[in-house]
C-alpha cells in the first residue's frame, strides 16, 4: 500500500507543479486549422468581390505574400489561467500568409511566387484571454511593401467561445483590413 501511495502522491505533485507552472501547449496548428476560408467567409457573411476587374495592370494581377517573421521561440498567445498556451510566430505567420493568398485568389488575384507585387507580413502581437463566457482575442500584424516603402500595422479584437476560434476571427479581420486598404489594393491593381 505504501508504494502505491508514494506513486499516487508523486503523480499528484507532478500534476500540481505543471498546473502552477502553466504547462505551455502549442496551439499554432489548431489556430492554423481554424483559418478555414469557407467557414470564415460564412461566419462573416462575406461576398466575393472580383478585384481583377478593377485592375489597370498589363497582365492579370498577381501577388506574392511573404512571411517576414523569423521568431521560432514559444510566444504566449492563449491565457486560460492557470494555463498558458503558446504559438510559434514563424509557423503561425506561414499559415496567415497562405490564408491571405487564398483570400486574394477568391477575388481573382492570383498568388504567384514570381509576382513583382510583394507584400511582407510579420506578427506584432496575438493574445487570447479567457473571460467568463468567452475568449477575447487581440491580433496585430505588420505589413510592408518594399517597392513602395510602405509599412503599416493592422489590428483587431474579436470574441468567440474558444481562444483558438477568437484568434482565427481576429486574424481573419486583419487580413480583410489589408486586402481592403486602398493603398494596398491600388498597389496590387496598378492604379
Amino acid at each position: 500500500m505504501k508504494p502505491f501511495f508514494k506513486m499516487g502522491f508523486g503523480m499528484f505533485v507532478v500534476l500540481l507543479f505543471c498546473s502552477l507552472q502553466g504547462c505551455a501547449q502549442h496551439f499554432t496548428k489548431a489556430i492554423s486549422e481554424t483559418l478555414d476560408i469557407d467557414d470564415l467567409y460564412k461566419s462573416y457573411n462575406l461576398k466575393v468581390q472580383d478585384l481583377s476587374s478593377l485592375s489597370k495592370c498589363k497582365e492579370p494581377p498577381t501577388v506574392r505574400i511573404e512571411n517576414a517573421e523569423t521568431r521560432t521561440d514559444d510566444f504566449d498567445a492563449i491565457e486560460q489561467p492557470p494555463f498558458t498556451n503558446s504559438i510559434i510566430p514563424k509557423d503561425l505567420m506561414d499559415s496567415v500568409a497562405l490564408y491571405m493568398a487564398k483570400n486574394y485568389e477568391r477575388s481573382n488575384i492570383r498568388s504567384d511566387v514570381k509576382s513583382s507585387k510583394v507584400i511582407r507580413i510579420s506578427l506584432s502581437d496575438i493574445k487570447s484571454v479567457s473571460g467568463v463566457w468567452s475568449f477575447g482575442s487581440y491580433y496585430k500584424m505588420n505589413v510592408a511593401i518594399p517597392e513602395k516603402n510602405f509599412s503599416k500595422s493592422y489590428e483587431s479584437r474579436d470574441n468567440a467561445i474558444s481562444g483558438i476560434t477568437a484568434a482565427a476571427y481576429a486574424i481573419h479581420t486583419v487580413t480583410r483590413q489589408v486586402i481592403d486598404d486602398p493603398a494596398v489594393r491600388d498597389y496590387i491593381l496598378c492604379r
